[in-house]
């Protein structure tokens, strides 16, 4: 097999409302699979060894679930916080999980089909 194939290889992102999925296309199971929320500290840190950091992705969130205020950038397969999800989508890419650089491999994005013609837009420029 050529190795630019190898090299580049497609990413496959399956964007859902509960969880979000990743992995490289061909793959027999996705990489990545984690509820598809970011949370945030309920409180102000006001000691050492509280929770570090002012947001939380996957595992992380999962984890302090009940210190953070949890939000969810897709309700009903439609994405209601570009930010977050942008936030999530970057995640993704990190050394946390598939630790890779997303300008190296194409991607492909799951949306919903009724996903009004602005949203699938704003997606192909993020």
């Amino acid at each position: 097999m050529d190795y630019d194939v190898i090299a580049n290889q497609p990413v496959v992102i399956d964007n859902g409302s509960g969880s979000i999925k990743a992995g490289f296309a061909g793959g027999q199971s996705p990489k990545v699979r984690f509820a598809n929320f970011v949370g945030r500290p309920k409180h102000t840190r006001v000691m050492a060894g509280a929770l570090e950091g002012d947001m939380f992705i996957g595992p992380k969130a999962e984890e302090y679930r009940g210190l953070l205020t949890l939000k969810y950038p897709m309700e009903h397969g439609i994405v209601t916080d570009w930010n977050d999800m942008e936030k999530v989508w970057q995640y993704i890419y990190s050394q946390e999980q598939m630790n890779i650089f997303p300008e190296e491999h194409p991607v492909l994005l799951t949306e919903a089909p009724l996903n009004p013609m602005k949203h699938k837009e704003k997606v192909c420029f993020k």
